[in-house]
């Protein structure tokens, strides 16, 4: 029987790309019971290729070893990069789990927020989809004896270089290859409690209209 290999893979660092469906603030409920961190991003052909080029060997190994191990040929699932258009759309999710470390104390993993320059972000500001970021994340191998082999982008952290103030739009084609970093979003803009008393406000005039 093959030895599998338990060595953590080295995380990647994302080039700065817009922010889809974000869920980073808190985790959600609505498909995992336990909460889910996830966020994609958006990212240039050539920036999403480099990321292709080291995570598919991870894959490639992966295959390899569970070949060995079963003594038959294993199939590989879709990596969590793939081409839209003309842009890569790469997904990642985190759950925040529960566990023990060595020494019996208990820890919660959580998700790092970060703003332009480093600072811890304050979670009460909503990271909206639209909003320009970087993306922090480690491959992560699975097998499954229908889909076969796979990999997983799981979410370590975000830096927030620019906030969206609204829903993804044309803020998404804008930063295409967006690289600046100076002069990039501080904490201070919009809260959490402010964004979804301008949803309802916006709901509510909607029905008014009708």
């Amino acid at each position: 029987m093959a030895i599998k290999s338990r060595q953590r893979e080295e995380a990647i660092t994302t080039a700065i790309g817009t922010a889809q469906y974000p869920w980073v603030n808190t985790p959600s409920t609505k498909f995992v019971p336990e909460g889910e961190y996830s966020c994609n991003i958006i990212l240039t052909k050539q920036e999403g290729e480099a990321i292709i080029k080291k995570v598919e060997p991870i894959l490639e190994k992966k295959q390899k070893e569970q070949a060995e191990e079963s003594g038959k040929k294993v199939k590989t699932y879709e990596l969590p990069i793939q081409l839209e258009g003309d842009t890569y759309v790469l997904k990642s999710k985190l759950k925040p789990v529960n566990g023990k470390r060595k020494d019996g104390s208990e820890y919660t993993r959580s998700l790092g927020l970060f703003d332009s320059k480093g600072n811890p972000w304050d979670k009460a500001v909503m990271i909206r989809g639209g909003s320009k970021v970087r993306l922090n994340v480690r491959p992560k191998t699975w097998f499954s004896p229908l889909l076969g082999v796979g990999v997983s982008l799981e979410l370590l952290a975000v830096q927030v270089i620019e906030l969206a103030d609204g829903e993804l739009s044309s803020q998404a084609a804008e930063s295409f290859g967006f690289t600046e970093v100076e002069g990039g979003y501080v904490n201070g803009g919009e809260t959490l409690d402010q964004a979804l008393d301008a949803e309802e406000e916006e709901e509510d005039i909607i029905k008014a209209d009708f």
